[in-house]
């Protein structure tokens, strides 16, 4: 009798795991999140933009892609259900009708639900405005589950490259771009610069090695001058994300230079000699290195600094 009181149990537990959420508690989860408050669930994929939607590329891109609200898939491996969702804007028009731009640091036309041991964390594709999202799918390599976006050109040089096709992925439960497995580069020290305005002035930079963490700042928290840090442990991490996401082959120049926004630099020295510099106008070229920007800014922000 014990035996089969402690199988029930089980069986119940199990099935409280794999219980699936529905739109209801998707949309609860999603509104619990700043900036996604008042989103729907989209389901007709039309932009609103007459021309944009006029174009037989965009229809064709509907057409073969036939998009859905949701998409379910098992993104980080923990056995739980985890939930791609596609979300439109409510309409906001002024008293003459007249709708209302949208101005926002972020995209929010889609979000990843995201299981963890508290339940659900929403991961935005949108972050930084990267990807202008028109929509977004799951698809599947070597039974990896990836996301599929399809969203805007933000370059002004081609009026017919409209829509641009990317594919994320999730790796250490942060939203990445997909790379494939490469080569492992031997990474011993990385220079990390941190600018403003469009003609540069430097704020501070970093140069970090497995051995030491070397402040210079110009106006890093009211400190001026060069300190020493005493807590290298972070590099490691920066060097083994890096490899992740194939720094040879990210663009040397991401995006132009605009208005005031702040720029940064990052030169990595690898393999006895050799050096990689990639210069990042907005700091907001690709979500892998908004990633790495978040890493570096971590460790200066904990750092206990000492000229």
């Amino acid at each position: 009798m014990k035996l089969i009181h402690i199988l029930i149990v089980l069986l119940f537990l199990q099935s409280c795991e794999k219980k699936e959420l529905n739109e209801d508690e998707i949309l609860e989860i999603i509104h619990s999140n700043e900036g996604y408050e008042n989103m729907n669930l989209k389901r007709d994929f039309l932009t609103g933009n007459e021309f944009v939607d006029s174009l037989k590329t965009f229809r064709k891109i509907l057409n073969e892609e036939n998009f859905k609200p949701i998409y379910k898939a098992d993104f980080n491996n923990d056995g739980k259900k985890d939930y791609l969702v596609n979300l439109a804007y409510p309409i906001v028009s002024d008293i003459n009708n007249i709708v209302k731009p949208r101005i926002s640091e972020h995209n929010y036309n889609s979000a990843l639900l995201i299981s963890d041991n508290d339940g659900y964390k929403v991961l935005n594709p949108g972050k930084g405005k990267v990807y202008e999202i028109v929509a977004s799918k799951t698809i599947k390599l070597k039974n990896q589950p990836l996301i599929k976006l399809i969203s805007y050109n933000q370059a002004f040089d081609d009026s017919y490259h409209i829509f641009d096709i990317d594919t994320l992925m999730i790796k250490n439960n942060i939203l990445t771009e997909y790379y494939a497995n490469n080569k492992k580069h031997k990474v011993d020290k990385i220079i990390f610069t941190q600018n403003e305005g469009y003609s540069p002035v430097r704020i501070y930079q970093l140069i970090l090695t497995k051995d030491l963490v070397i402040l210079h700042s110009d106006n890093y928290k009211n400190l001026k001058g060069n300190y020493s840090g005493d807590n290298n442990s972070g590099f490691q991490k920066l060097a083994n994300h890096l490899n992740e996401i194939n720094f040879l082959k990210l663009r040397e120049k991401s995006l132009f230079p605009c208005c005031n926004e702040s720029s940064v630099e990052t030169e990595i020295f690898f393999d006895n000699g050799k050096s990689k510099k990639i210069h990042d106008y907005n700091a907001k070229g690709n979500l892998s290195l908004m990633n790495f920007y978040e890493m570096v800014n971590k460790i200066a922000e904990n750092e206990n600094w000492k000229k």
